[in-house]
């Protein structure tokens, strides 16, 4: 149930594993991927097909980036992957340089890998030279800060959990409880996403500062995304729920 620019959550933080279905054929998980200590992943970042084309782009989604580091994720460092459309070697990106030096750039097959570090960049742009043409894009990583002034599930009150991270993991059940966000000055959630547990969800689609619902969760199935968005700094963030054993 998710449109292609929302992929930016589609692996899992730990292990590059797949937690949701794309509608098209992935070719490229453009994501933001943290390191670990085992080299695992996990992304920000939307997918493009690659297809046959005589025209060489940078496709919209990765043209201007805005990424943020989580202070209590646990990793120390990430990356995103670039898609070039037209371009199927590394051999054919020229003349690749970051205006940063926060920002690692490689050339690979049809793409860019860019990495980054924990820490904020105000802006790092990126160029390269594909087959005569010149080829531009921006990144930018802020410092996560929590987009709700309120979390609650239940009697529970889960704000804290989202101070310098986006996951909050937890054994228990949750059985007809009300779900309730409100959020800071500036955001807007976008999608509620909940699974009761396997093959049993709902979507929500919305633009409001606020939600209330009642939910239930099963461990080890169930889980829930909140997709929110700030239109003034262009950061998006995942709010998620999820079972303590997963990955």
């Amino acid at each position: 149930p998710l449109l292609v620019n929302e992929l930016a959550f589609s692996f899992g933080k730990q292990g590059g594993f797949m937690r949701k279905l794309s509608k098209k054929v992935i070719a490229f998980a453009l994501a933001v991927v943290m390191f670990v200590t085992a080299g695992a992943a996990a992304p920000q970042g939307t997918v493009e097909v690659q297809a046959a084309s005589s025209k060489v782009y940078i496709i919209d989604s990765n043209k201007n980036m805005v990424f943020t580091y989580k202070p209590g994720d646990g990793y120390t460092g990430y990356y995103t992957l670039i898609t070039i459309m037209g371009c199927n070697k590394a051999s054919q990106i020229k003349k690749l340089k970051s205006s940063s030096k926060d920002v690692k750039v490689y050339a690979k097959n049809g793409y860019i890998r860019a990495e980054f570090g924990k820490k904020a960049i105000k802006k790092a742009t990126i160029t390269c030279k594909v087959k005569g043409v010149n080829l531009k894009a921006t990144l930018s990583v802020k410092k996560y800060t929590n987009p709700c002034s309120s979390f609650k599930l239940g009697k529970t009150n889960l704000t804290s959990k989202f101070s310098k991270t986006d996951v909050f993991k937890t054994n228990k059940n949750y059985k007809n409880q009300k779900l309730t966000i409100k959020m800071n000055k500036g955001w807007k959630i976008t999608k509620v996403y909940v699974q009761k547990k396997s093959g049993s969800y709902t979507t929500e689609r919305m633009n409001k500062t606020s939600y209330s619902k009642k939910i239930s969760l099963t461990n080890n199935s169930g889980y829930v995304y909140v997709y929110c968005y700030n239109e003034k700094t262009k950061v998006s963030e995942c709010l998620e729920i999820r079972d303590a054993s997963w990955y």
